[in-house]
């Protein structure tokens, strides 16, 4: 069992792909809705809604480095919701369930940074 459990399963991002594939157990980047957008201590956090996406009904929190604006997010045209490493685009630091915990915990994390 490795640092997340035996339970982790590691996502690609879209970004490191060179000729992203059809994966539908994954959100499309291209076909999401902002949900909510907060802001704490210059630090994004927003709530994606992915409507192909199955689990917590497409529902994601997303957190972003500090001084990444949601004109900076909304300006690349997709939101992929897994990590990379990829600096043409923004992708988060942090994901949190997508529930009302979930984004209270978001924002205590934002205040630590």
């Amino acid at each position: 069992m490795g640092m997340w459990g035996s339970n982790y399963r590691s996502s690609s991002s879209s970004f490191d792909m060179s000729h992203p594939s059809s994966r539908s157990n994954n959100p499309n980047p291209n076909n999401y809705l902002v949900v909510k957008a907060e802001e704490h201590n210059g630090v994004l956090i927003l709530m994606i809604r992915y409507p192909d996406c199955n689990n917590y009904e497409g529902n994601k929190i997303l957190v972003f480095e500090r001084g990444v604006t949601l004109i900076n997010i909304i300006n690349q045209k997709v939101i992929d919701p897994h990590f990379s490493t990829n600096s043409n685009y923004h992708s988060p630091i942090a994901r949190f369930e997508p529930t009302d915990r979930g984004w209270n915990w978001a924002i205590s994390f934002s205040k630590m940074m």
